[in-house]
């Protein structure tokens, strides 16, 4: 992830403040970024940043940056100005929390483009904190994270009317906490469910300081785990009846709704819809997901792994000039991100499943050939893929050979490429034979 500071003349502060971004390395054209902001940042931020960063990844929750909230200094929570008897801030506190719904949020909005939904966390004091935004209805915030919130005289009454979306709110509680924490975690749950918020509850097992590194990931899936956690996505599928495409498309509209956020353009979430109706035969679903992914990965910087799952599933229809066009575009992409040692899989692809059905053969035996230079620790594998495209397709024949014999004698390789050997040995016999059989 990259980690940027920022600094800025703060209007409500009137002096120099300052908080830090964590955002992916790399994201999707035109991305919109859902906002983490965190509080007690001096020791939350690393690791909460890094989680986020981590399941974004893996296409678990919606793209997102993450933002430390940082003090006047490090650990000085008398900024926040919260009284915990009465639900109030004092004159710190009411400055602290304009500054965040003004100041710090105008100025992410010059650095990022943002979705709109916005999530804050919270750790102890801080966490029954945000029981001050939800309790006022605040329209920047959209959901909360609190993890073992502090206890407090009595709960407030929540009697704000929301004028759209009632938060999302997510408690965290810790098994060998306090009782007290662990009660009134349990009380704010009873409550927010009786007020019909989106909230849930969950107890693992960590204490007071531990909770954090122990249950961030539950938080941040547990947020999003309606409708965009690529899981849940599964058993949707597998547990609706309806075709593929009323089902992306409900899902698509439930995340622009609840997360302002649409299903990106990304190998998991095109493999899971449109490879799904290929497999179902749903010939209605399988063309209307077509035209949409091909109309979004017009995009010059599309996802290069998008580019390569379409142009697999677009072979696998039998689309081969398209599936070359998809695959051309998903090399070049990641050449031109400096990212080429992601493209083993695709190569093999290409080469093998697409290009000798264009008889394009002197094309693929090309792009394996590359690959060689990109993996030099395992070009044996790229010589068993010449080896097949060579024998299977009766092209270069000698070479092919030559290279199916380098690639057996380095077997290790081949198994840690799932290689079977002995069909590799009967491919290289094969081989042999096509080539007598020339010769006479």
């Amino acid at each position: 992830m990259n980690v940027e500071h920022h600094s800025f003349k703060s209007t409500t502060y009137k002096e120099t403040r300052s908080f830090r971004i964590a955002v992916p390395a790399s994201a999707y054209p035109n991305v919109k970024y859902n906002i983490l902001f965190v509080l007690d940042s001096d020791y939350a931020f690393d690791l909460i940043a890094s989680t986020a960063i981590y399941l974004q990844t893996f296409e678990y929750i919606p793209p997102t940056a993450v933002v430390a909230i940082d003090y006047s200094t490090p650990g000085n929570r008398n900024d926040v100005g919260y009284d915990l008897s009465n639900n109030s801030l004092d004159s710190s506190g009411e400055l602290f929390y304009n500054y965040i719904n003004t100041d710090l949020a105008r100025e992410i909005s010059k650095i990022l483009p943002t979705s709109g939904f916005n999530t804050l966390v919270g750790h102890s004091y801080t966490a029954s904190y945000l029981n001050y935004y939800i309790d006022t209805g605040n329209d920047y915030i959209k959901s909360y994270i609190l993890f073992s919130p502090e206890e407090m005289g009595q709960l407030p009454r929540f009697e704000t009317n929301y004028k759209t979306n009632v938060p999302s709110i997510r408690i965290i509680t810790a098994e060998d906490d306090t009782d007290g924490r662990k009660s009134f975690g349990q009380n704010l749950y009873k409550t927010f469910h009786e007020k019909h918020y989106d909230v849930k509850l969950k107890t693992i097992k960590a204490d007071h300081m531990s909770i954090i590194p122990a249950g961030i990931m539950e938080a941040l899936t547990g947020l999003y785990d309606k409708y965009y956690n690529i899981d849940s996505i599964y058993n949707i599928i597998e547990q609706t009846n309806t075709s593929l495409w009323e089902i992306f498309s409900s899902i698509n509209e439930s995340n622009k709704n609840l997360y302002n956020q649409a299903l990106p353009i990304s190998g998991s979430y095109i493999s899971a819809f449109l490879w799904t109706a290929i497999q179902r035969d749903e010939k209605e679903s399988i063309d209307k997901l077509c035209v949409y992914y091909k109309n979004a990965l017009m995009n010059e910087e599309s996802d290069p792994n998008a580019l390569g799952v379409m142009g697999d599933l677009l072979n696998k229809l039998g689309q081969c000039e398209e599936a070359d066009y998809y695959l051309d575009r998903c090399l070049a992409r990641y050449k031109k991100l400096k990212q080429e040692h992601e493209t083993l899989y695709w190569r093999r692809v290409y080469a093998l499943n697409v290009l000798p059905k264009l008889g394009q053969y002197q094309k693929a035996w090309k792009l394996l050939e590359e690959g060689k230079k990109i993996y030099p620790n395992d070009k044996a594998i790229f010589s068993y893929y010449q080896g097949v495209l060579s024998i299977e397709n009766n092209y270069l024949i000698k070479q092919g050979i030559e290279q199916m014999k380098f690639a057996i004698s380095n077997p290790v390789i081949l198994k840690n490429n799932f290689v079977d050997l002995e069909k590799a040995g009967e491919l290289l016999k094969k081989g042999i034979s096509i080539l007598g059989n020339v010769k006479q």
